[in-house]
């Protein structure tokens, strides 16, 4: 197929970042219509997304023991994340519970992490290591703004997740209907 007849293939199924984005509104207007059940929900993906994290990390670091001085620190965190992403599986209702205290120390960990990582980079003289340590040092003050003021962690929690949901949806919408406009001119 030539690039436009295979163009022209994908656009015949235009209603699919339709239905996408449809959905992705209905699950925005659902968190906040429900913001409990949008918490709970949050903090079963958040368990799981550490458990994984952790996963990776200790990949990471045991792939790259003979060649990386450091990799016993990600090995470190890489079984912390596993360790913590259990803990919250095994126990949901805990989970939900401790969710931004859990999340604030692990972005105070990840912060100071990336912050440790950005002095090793300048340190080599790798140009552009203050991104990481600005990055680091944000997550850093979020995090301890997410653990002196709960509430106002899960209001943010909730309010930031929908509205990434309802933004992912209208953007879904839009190209669908002009994956459609597109289909229609062939």
């Amino acid at each position: 197929m030539t690039g436009i007849s295979t163009f022209h293939a994908q656009i015949k199924n235009w209603w699919i970042p339709l239905a996408i984005g449809v959905a992705l509104i209905a699950t925005s207007a659902w968190v906040v219509v429900k913001p409990l059940e949008a918490y709970l929900a949050l903090s079963l993906l958040f368990s799981w997304l550490i458990f994984f994290s952790g996963l990776l990390h200790t990949t990471f670091s045991l792939m790259n023991r003979k060649i990386m001085d450091s990799w016993g620190w990600y090995l470190l965190l890489g079984l912390v994340e596993m360790g913590i992403g259990v803990v919250m599986l095994a126990n949901p209702p805990l989970s939900a519970g401790v969710l931004l205290l859990y999340m604030g120390f692990w972005f105070a960990f990840r912060g100071t992490m990336s912050m440790g990582y950005a002095w090793t980079l300048r340190q080599i003289g790798v140009k552009g290591w203050g991104w990481l340590m600005a990055s680091g040092l944000i997550t850093l003050i979020f995090s301890f703004l997410m653990v002196m003021n709960p509430l106002l962690g899960v209001i943010g929690i909730i309010t930031l997740t929908a509205l990434s949901f309802f933004f992912l949806g209208l953007f879904s919408l839009l190209l669908g209907w002009e994956l459609r406009r597109i289909n229609r001119l062939f």
